[in-house]
């Protein structure tokens, strides 16, 4: 008789992962689930804001889209099939197309309407300014 290790796919380790990253992600360090379809972001910051910069091989300007909506950022591209081969199926094909997408959880102390981004080789840089912080007004009453 021939002994088989069972390696099941969940285990107490990936539970507990998985539960810390449900109440620790706040959606600016989530890593993708799925990276082949996702698009790589890196994000710095200073006291000022907050930069992104996203990271879009082979794509123009007009395939790449940036919006905000109910403090969700969200990147979009979009990348057709190429229509330019009349010889056939392909033999190889490992550039993928389609629909890209990735979405972020803005922090409340953003301003959201002054966002602004450039799109340069390939790669689009996002400034997300940072609201000033409300100091609360307090003043010393004299004790009479």
């Amino acid at each position: 008789m021939t002994l088989v290790k069972w390696t099941p796919t969940r285990s107490i380790t990936t539970d507990f992962d998985r539960m810390l990253n449900s109440i620790f992600n706040d959606g600016w360090n989530g890593i993708p689930s799925n990276r082949s379809n996702t698009i790589a972001v890196d994000i710095n910051e200073n006291d000022e804001a907050f930069f992104m910069t996203a990271d879009f091989p082979g794509f123009s300007k007009k395939d790449v889209g940036l919006k905000v909506e109910d403090s969700v950022l969200t990147l979009t591209a979009n990348r057709d099939s190429d229509g330019d081969t009349n010889d056939g199926a392909y033999r190889i094909r490992e550039r993928k197309t389609g629909s890209f997408s990735r979405s972020f959880n803005l922090p409340e102390n953003v301003m959201a309407e002054n966002i602004s981004a450039k799109f340069k080789n390939g790669s689009l840089t996002i400034t997300i300014p940072k609201a000033e912080e409300i100091k609360p007004d307090i003043h010393q009453i004299k004790i009479g």
